[in-house]
């Protein structure tokens, strides 16, 4: 596909806006984003940008790829017009700013802001940022999606690594509006400013990670629930069903409320320090749960796609499954961003006090 001539400059001025406004409004402060790699993830990612971009090209080497992932988009964006969630636009508006192409070149050509979202591979992430790095403007942010690859290996070949960074999201990228924001070991603290103030503005919270370590934030925290949800239920201590049920209807609800750490300090410290001085001791390590999930994997139960995991989905349509799913979270999603912006409110407001940026 031929280039686009794209916007030049890199970002149109910004103006402070309130959490509360929330996709109440439509900003294109960028000219040209990019995100290279048309999976589930990068698909999401260019909706994203879309809202905040005048032109989003989606890059893959597979036109099969780039073909799912329009299909999906257009379910993505219906979705997301459907709970006001495109800053007033319709569906076909943002979907008409997304660009699809197999040339990384066309893709990457005076793009203001990049996003790898390719496999978890590391070869292939390093191969592709020392390419990014050689054809991106040399002012453009280049970021990775990873889950948990290392930023600062990502960048070993490439000659600007204080411009990589990462920004990882929570699946489904489109729904949940938090990034998380990776400084590798050579990113810079301009970078970072950079990136943060991109996903601010559009209206994603910024998620600061300053040390590079396995799985940065989210996925430590997610796997080590995961980690003893699994060992708890190949120990036979419980249910898959009543696990799920003890996280969904025990500690959700809280969750939404207040994070594990200011949980604690409301419920006093005291207490605290005497409940983990004996149960952290007890909790489960790696190894059982591990290899039962490995059996699990081998032996073909891999989840909804093949009908069993650690459920039986036998007849369950998994579009239909996954749809339903989005729905629910899209509305919880809103009622969770309500009430923290309410609190973040509240302590702006409140003498002397200082509120997380």
């Amino acid at each position: 596909m031929s280039r686009l001539s794209a916007f030049h400059g890199w970002i149109l001025p910004a103006t402070h806006v309130h959490l509360q406004s929330r996709f109440q409004y439509m900003d294109l402060f960028l000219g040209k984003s990019t995100v290279v790699g048309a999976g589930l993830m990068g698909g999401q990612i260019a909706l994203v940008l879309a809202l905040g971009s005048r032109e989003t090209w989606l890059i893959s080497r597979r036109s099969e790829s780039l073909e799912k992932a329009r299909r999906n988009l257009e379910r993505y964006a219906e979705d997301l017009g459907r709970h006001d969630r495109l800053g007033g636009e319709s569906p076909d508006a943002v979907l008409n700013r997304i660009h699809t192409t197999t040339d990384l070149e066309a893709a990457v050509y005076e793009s203001v802001f990049v996003v790898e979202s390719i496999t978890e591979d590391l070869e292939s992430k390093q191969a592709l940022f020392h390419r990014l790095d050689a054809l991106a403007a040399t002012d453009a942010p280049l970021v990775s999606n990873t889950s948990g690859l290392p930023i600062s290996r990502l960048a070993e070949r490439a000659r600007h690594a204080d411009r990589i960074a990462g920004s990882h999201f929570v699946q489904p990228a489109h729904i949940v509006p938090v990034a998380e924001i990776v400084r590798g070991q050579q990113t810079s603290n301009e970078t970072m400013d950079r990136i943060t103030g991109i996903w601010q503005r559009l209206d994603y919270f910024p998620l600061r990670v300053n040390k590079d370590v396995p799985g940065f934030l989210v996925n430590r925290l997610q796997h080590a629930l995961i980690r003893e949800a699994v060992d708890l239920l190949a120990s036979g201590v419980a249910s898959a069903e009543d696990i799920d049920a003890a996280f969904r209807l025990g500690l959700a609800p809280r969750f939404t409320t207040a994070g594990p750490l200011e949980q604690r300090d409301i419920n006093g410290l005291s207490m605290h320090v005497r409940v983990a001085s004996h149960l952290w001791k007890t909790l489960g390590g790696w190894e059982q749960p591990l290899a039962y999930l490995q059996n699990m994997v081998a032996t073909g139960a891999t989840g909804l796609e093949r009908e069993r995991g650690y459920y039986d989905w036998t007849g369950r349509d998994p579009h239909s499954v996954r749809t339903a799913k989005d729905e629910q979270l899209l509305r919880r999603t809103a009622e969770v961003m309500a009430d923290w912006e309410a609190e973040q409110e509240t302590r702006r407001q409140r003498p002397g006090a200082r509120a997380p940026v």
